[in-house]
């Protein structure tokens, strides 16, 4: 059966790797960090349960509802999302978006990824750093000049500028090389700041998230974490302000990743700010906090669309991710890897 690399245990790289391995191929899956998900991330700071990244879970295709129900678990999450401007000023969403419903999980959604991997073998706090072709075949190689296997076919699902790094490290022609390397660069992420706020009061607006519809205010989406199931013990709040991305390039050395305030410390000046601007919007007497959790994500949300070739595929060599779409979205990542499960399948097809 053919043996298949997937870079990446996000969601398009698992949603690949389960379908993959149904069909019988012979699967494995890099992850360079300890968890699954990507950017659907769930981090825990004493009893609360943080989902620092992807925050919500839709299902506009009967393929991706069809896995939310196979998974099991789902919990609707019954509020709507308002919007506000950069002036401050809340006003009531889409009615239509709002009709469309939001999924999550008790404890955090990085429950999908462990329902994705299950049976899967995914190798974590394991870098690829480059490919080498040898025949019709390619070898994984890790940061440390290791050999990690030889594969019939590769799949990329780190954003854009990692699947690129690794293919300009790579011995494996610059008649490959250079198409990819063309497909992949006209992709742009936006970073951001995401950070957990925990209060010992609890708000309950009549919405579950804020949007910033103008892009005009120096917080993107502020969520009351604290009314999806298991993530606050009982009357306690938890915020998560997701910052725009020119703030957040702006304080990116100000707030590195980590918890502040803990046992009465001191918040960093940058993370104060980011109270001090969500207060006005909650509208409700929070307190202090107390602590705040920052987690960073460099390449957050994918702005533009890579090209047709790195999607097509070629000589064995293939790509998947929220890039395809240019937007991301939880279930633009599982139909991408899906997708990109059935262009493997039909040029790679297993020996009989």
């Amino acid at each position: 059966m053919p043996a298949i690399a997937i870079v990446g245990a996000g969601m398009a790289g698992l949603a690949a790797g389960r379908e993959l391995a149904r069909a019988g191929y012979a699967v494995t899956i890099f992850e360079k960090s300890r968890g699954l998900g990507g950017r659907v991330a769930t981090r825990r700071v004493d009893t609360f349960a943080i989902d620092h990244g992807a925050q919500i879970v839709k299902a506009p295709t009967p393929a991706t509802l069809a896995l939310l129900q196979e998974a099991g678990g789902a919990t609707r999450i019954e509020r709507p999302v308002w919007i506000f401007d950069g002036e401050g000023r809340v006003s009531p969403g889409d009615p239509e978006l709002n009709a469309e419903p939001a999924w999550t999980w008790p404890g955090g959604l990085t429950a999908l990824a462990r329902y994705l991997a299950t049976g899967l073998e995914v190798r974590r706090e394991t870098t690829v750093a480059a490919l080498r072709r040898e025949g019709a075949c390619y070898v994984a190689i890790d940061a440390g000049g290791r050999d990690l296997g030889c594969y019939d076919g590769v799949l990329l699902t780190a954003p854009a500028p990692q699947s690129a790094a690794i293919l300009r490290a790579s011995a494996i022609g610059a008649e490959l090389r250079e198409p990819f390397l063309e497909a992949l660069a006209p992709v742009r992420y936006r970073a951001c700041l995401s950070l957990a706020l925990a209060y010992s009061r609890r708000p309950e607006p009549p919405w579950y998230a804020l949007l910033n519809a103008d892009r005009c205010h120096p917080i993107a989406w502020l969520a009351c974490e604290h009314l999806k199931p298991g993530r606050a013990p009982d009357g306690a709040g938890l915020l998560i302000a997701q910052m725009a991305p020119a703030w957040s390039e702006q304080f990116w050395e100000a707030l590195p990743k980590g918890t502040y305030g803990h046992d009465g410390a001191a918040l960093l000046d940058a993370a104060t700010t980011v109270h001090e601007l969500l207060r006005p919007l909650v509208g409700a007497d929070l307190g202090g906090p107390l602590w705040v959790d920052v987690h960073r994500w460099r390449y957050a949300l994918p702005d533009t669309a890579c090209g047709p070739l790195a999607l097509t595929g070629l000589a064995g060599l293939f790509v998947a991710g929220d890039m395809e779409a240019g937007q991301g979205r939880v279930h633009h990542a599982l139909e991408s890897g899906w997708r990109a499960a059935e262009r493997i399948r039909a040029a790679l097809a297993p020996r009989a």
